[in-house]
């Protein structure tokens, strides 16, 4: 992982606009970024977007013998992958210092508060028990991946359904979703990993981005006090605490961890309702044999512009008379007319301190690749 470095002056700005109670985003404290929930297909798999952070968590089952220290429970493999997708910082195929980090925040989480009945897996004693995989993939890190993970990993386990079994004398069958209704994971509670920036030893920021991230965790600066960190909280919706982790320069105050956990408590029960909420509407499409897939989140706002065949650029502060072409006359006998090559593309007059694109009238929003243009 190649490390990002930001300027002395963009520090110094952060910890300004911070200490005068304002954020980069217009944001407040205590405010967070939007979240939304999406679920594909299959069972146990879900696209989570916290602002412009975006994660997938896949939830798979197979069956495998059980540990000897627990002959009677289940097995819980949790996985965290970070590829250059998400930030240009990460490297293919290579595991990080972040990757580990969120694991075992994950892990502590959701496997040493024992939110899932592991008994409720186990299919023969000492032989066989089901075998649950997290897979979690960022696709996007713009601030605050353990909070969006933690719920991706959340949503994914209380969503997926393992099939049903039946057992025949030493054999076990495995049931289709066809021949019998698939069974859904058994979870005690809720915990969700709630994220705060800390600035100076005592303001706290929500769900903070990444360049509020990097400047919490940084050094001292000459002139410049950036002593804070990143403090999680695993809540769940009872406001009993699961988990609670800080990272960057110690704490000499109490009251910021105190007020942390009890806005840590809102914000879980609230993340909670959430997920339960859109697992619901989720089943109630399921029922009525509706088209569940991830193109439902692709917009008109996630179109680039590129994808359009023709448009036109609003510009600011000109004059159309100046754009108009002009001819050249020199005082040689060959006297050259120069005549600009017609454009397609529209210049279109608007108002100072405008700029925006417009598409032409009747252009069409879609490119239309051929053979021939690819050659070309």
């Amino acid at each position: 992982m190649r490390d990002v470095f930001l300027s002395n002056c963009e520090k110094s700005f952060i910890q300004k606009i911070v200490s005068e109670g304002h954020r980069l985003d217009g944001r407040n404290y205590n405010e967070s970024r939007r979240l939304d929930i999406s679920f594909g297909s299959d069972y146990g798999s879900c696209i989570v977007c916290l602002g412009e952070t975006k994660v997938l968590a896949q939830v798979s089952c197979e069956v495998t013998q059980p540990k000897q220290i627990r002959p009677n429970e289940g097995i819980l493999y949790i996985n965290v992958e970070i590829s250059p997708m998400a930030a240009p910082q990460f490297e293919a195929n290579r595991q990080t210092d972040l990757t580990v980090y969120l694991n075992r925040l994950l892990e502590k989480c959701y496997k040493d508060s024992k939110c899932i009945d592991l008994e409720s897996l186990c299919i023969v004693v000492e032989e066989k028990v089901w075998s649950l995989r997290v897979d979690i993939k960022v696709l996007n890190h713009a601030g605050n991946l353990i909070e969006c993970a933690s719920i991706a990993t959340l949503t994914s386990l209380a969503h997926f359904k393992r099939p049903d079994v039946t057992r025949s004398g030493d054999n076990v069958i495995i049931h289709t979703i066809a021949e019998k209704d698939p069974i859904p994971t058994v979870l005690y509670h809720y915990p969700v990993c709630v994220t705060y920036a800390i600035f100076g030893n005592d303001t706290l920021l929500s769900d903070p981005s990444f360049t509020e991230e990097s400047v919490c965790t940084s050094s001292t600066e000459e002139g410049i006090n950036t002593a804070g960190g990143l403090l999680v909280i695993g809540m769940n919706q009872y406001k009993e605490l699961c988990l609670l982790n800080l990272t960057g320069a110690p704490l000499y105050n109490s009251n910021v961890v105190h007020k942390a956990i009890i806005n840590a408590a809102d914000r879980s029960k609230t993340i909670v309702d959430l997920v339960k909420k859109t697992i619901v509407s989720d089943d109630t499409i399921r029922q009525k044999r509706g088209k569940i897939n991830f193109s439902d989140i692709i917009t008109e706002d996630h179109l680039l512009s590129l994808s359009q065949k023709d448009i036109s650029i609003r510009l600011k502060n000109y004059d159309v008379d100046d754009l108009q072409p002009k001819e050249r006359n020199t005082d040689n006998d060959d006297d050259i007319e120069m005549k600009p090559e017609p454009s397609k593309y529209d210049v279109v007059q608007s108002l100072p301190q405008t700029a925006e694109i417009v598409s032409k009238k009747g252009a069409s929003k879609w490119i239309e690749i051929s053979s021939d243009s690819e050659e070309e």
